[in-house]
């Protein structure tokens, strides 16, 4: 079992961990690229799973369309594998609800919901909020951490990329924000704990619907808005790789608005979860013995994540390990700093 905790008052065993402006933990930098989409589909049966990579589409339904297909081929540019959740031909409330269900035992990094309108035009307000709850629920309850995709949803959470414009493509077909949430969860999943999407291309794409000044970017941005814009060569790439997170705390610094930063907590969490239970959990001596493996083992992964330049500055005394308040309990601290991407460039040049 897994979470977040605010006292020493767990009933079950496990990990649970607390990310913090300046306290994280971790490792094993685990693999990456796995997205969910959650889809209406002309055939197969409502509940019904299919993994789908580049190289197997052996899952898809008997007859299942190019439509069917499509949103999954955006995914699967950048992303590993695709599942796709067979919502049936209605995504009502209790099919959106049954896959939240179902979905809670399923690995994956992200999760996206293709839709912005219900068929009467009127906004797809309830699906998407059920979606965030759901995604922040999994990962303060469950301890999974993963983030949802959605389409023009100030979510204001770094479980939750809001995109807010749509592209259009060399065809001449124009995706709606909904449809490229697709794309954004692909790119999402398949970035590595220290790669940003900022200025990520999209292939395929030639334009960028409806276009932004840079005032309204700018304004996107601040927003905590996933937007795209077009150069004069028509290559769409993705202005800047951001969650819906604007309210900023002492606890949750600006950082954590960056998917990059995201990501890294994301696989340290995961990562550190899925080791402790396998390997250290009801197997080791909650002695000064057997409390020094555990540091060796984080010391070990943080170096790991400071070598593939996810972290930076760590040292092993920013890890520390100590009996809890009951006997079978540890208390870990661990203090790291992210790294960021360039992206912001500040130059002036003198004409002499």
């Amino acid at each position: 079992m897994a979470g977040t905790w605010n006292s020493q008052n767990k009933v079950l065993p496990g990990c649970y961990i607390n990310f913090k402006t300046n306290e994280p933990l971790s490792i094993m930098p685990g693999d990456r690229g796995i997205v969910v989409i959650l889809q209406e589909m002309s055939v197969g049966t409502e509940g019904d799973m299919y993994a789908i990579t580049a190289t197997d589409v052996s899952e898809w339904p008997e007859n299942a369309t190019a439509a069917d297909k499509f949103l999954t081929g955006e995914a699967l540019k950048l992303a590993q594998k695709v599942i796709v959740y067979n919502l049936g031909i209605a995504r009502d409330s209790d099919a959106i609800t049954a896959a939240l269900t179902a979905l809670k035992t399923v690995i994956f990094n992200t999760l996206c919901y293709p839709y912005d309108s219900l068929e009467e035009g009127s906004i797809d307000t309830s699906a998407k909020t059920a979606i965030n709850t759901w995604i922040e629920a999994m990962r303060s309850d469950e301890g999974i951490y993963c983030q949802a995709v959605l389409a023009n949803h100030a979510a204001d959470s770094e479980a939750v990329i809001n995109v807010a414009n749509g592209v259009k493509m060399v065809d001449g077909t124009t995706l709606t924000a909904a449809q490229c949430t697709a794309w954004v969860a692909g790119a999402t999943a398949g970035a590595y704990i220290n790669q940003s999407n900022t200025n990520q291309k999209y292939i395929g794409a030639v334009d960028v619907s409806p276009r932004m000044t840079k005032t309204e970017m700018e304004t996107a941005i601040n927003a905590g808005k996933f937007i795209f814009k077009v150069d004069t060569s028509q290559n769409v790439t993705a202005v800047y790789d951001i969650n819906s997170f604007i309210t900023f705390t002492a606890d949750k610094a600006k950082s954590f608005r960056k998917n990059r930063t995201v990501r890294v907590i994301d696989n340290i969490n995961n990562d550190v979860t899925k080791i402790f239970e396998a390997n250290y959990m009801g197997k080791i001596n909650n002695n000064e013995e057997g409390r020094s493996l555990l540091k060796a083992s984080l010391v070990e992964y943080f170096k790991e994540l400071q070598r593939l330049q996810a972290i930076q500055n760590f040292v092993p005394d920013d890890v520390t390990v100590t009996i809890g308040a009951d006997k079978d309990a540890v208390v870990i601290d661990c203090y790291i700093q992210t790294v960021d991407s360039a992206e912001k460039f500040y130059i002036t040049v003198n004409l002499r």
